[in-house]
């Protein structure tokens, strides 16, 4: 009987073990992080000699995970992010152990782990798509508020109110960190790092420099406007055309090892043979390389251009 229940309490036991951990390496840094923060806006900050250096690794760190775009699209901690691939690991790899031992144990936890990482690259991807969709529209009003007679700050604020996320909560953010005191163009510069888009980092870099000799910020934003829209246009025809092509890369990429994964859980005795001798080997290394070359090939032809 223990021999048949002990790999279910692995899979769930070794989720609430790192869970257990994550929370109490989070509650010993949470203090830490307050009192950096204080120290910020008191100027009591300690130097670099009085921190010790196994702390300056980790907060510096965390402050590049704070400014980078899996923050901004997932909307979790370093620490939440970490217990949420070990979670797909160590479920899967329960239930593999439990079907086809440590192979099928090792198989399942890498899908799980990939599939997990591959569902947070592509929200962060689709939300980094829909913030430079926004942006247009976000510089025509900062524009129009302009040219009626507010400021910079004024109009982004009037204009990021009825903004929709994930540009307008970015944009709040800037200024909510303006009126805490931080550099406006610091701020801006941590926007562009957080949308990391060729778009927003002309937007942001336009606007640091009409700061810095004058001019009419106005008429420059209706430039970069009709640029960005340009820009944007000719990207989505793009990838309207290349989009057959790139799903025939992707599924013709991974059929075989879907196929030979499906066919080895079902019954390892039809895949077995080609495990079993240098030939299968050698047929299998050969079919690895060709389906590698196969997918570069093919996504070499249907990649959009940088733009």
């Amino acid at each position: 009987m223990m021999a048949a229940w002990w790999p279910w309490v692995l899979a769930i036991g070794w989720p609430l073990v790192v869970l257990w951990l994550v929370l109490a390496w989070r509650q010993r840094s949470l203090q830490a992080t307050v009192n950096q923060r204080l120290y910020h806006f008191v100027g009591d900050r300690p130097s670099a000699t009085q921190v010790p250096r196994r702390r300056l690794a980790p907060l510096a760190w965390r402050e590049r995970w704070r400014q980078g775009t899996s923050a901004a699209a997932l909307k979790l901690r370093p620490s939440e992010y970490a217990l949420f691939l070990a979670g797909a690991f160590l479920v899967p790899f329960g239930f593999g152990f439990a079907l086809r031992g440590i192979g099928g144990g090792l198989i399942l936890g890498v899908l799980g782990t990939g599939g997990l990482y591959a569902y947070f690259r592509i929200k962060q991807q689709r939300w980094l798509h829909k913030a430079e969709e926004q942006l247009p529209e976000f510089l025509r009003g900062v524009a129009s508020a302009l040219r009626a007679g507010s400021s910079l700050s004024q109009a982004m604020h009037l204009v990021a109110e009825e903004m929709p996320e994930p540009l307008g909560a970015e944009i709040s953010r800037v200024l909510r960190r303006e009126a805490l005191g931080f550099n406006f163009g610091e701020t801006l510069e941590e926007l562009a790092r957080r949308i990391p888009s060729r778009e927003m980092g002309l937007a942001v870099m336009a606007i640091n420099i009409q700061r810095e000799v004058g001019g009419s910020l106005a008429d420059l934003l209706d430039t970069i406007t009709e640029t960005i829209s340009d820009r944007q246009r000719l990207k989505t025809e793009i990838r309207v055309l290349t989009a057959q092509g790139r799903f025939s890369g992707w599924t013709l990429t991974a059929m075989p090892f879907v196929l030979s994964l499906l066919i080895w859980f079902a019954d390892p005795r039809y895949i077995g043979p080609l495990f079993e001798s240098l030939r299968g080997w050698g047929m299998l290394a050969a079919a690895f390389c060709l389906i590698v070359i196969g997918g570069v090939v093919i996504n070499r032809l249907v990649r959009a251009p940088e733009m």
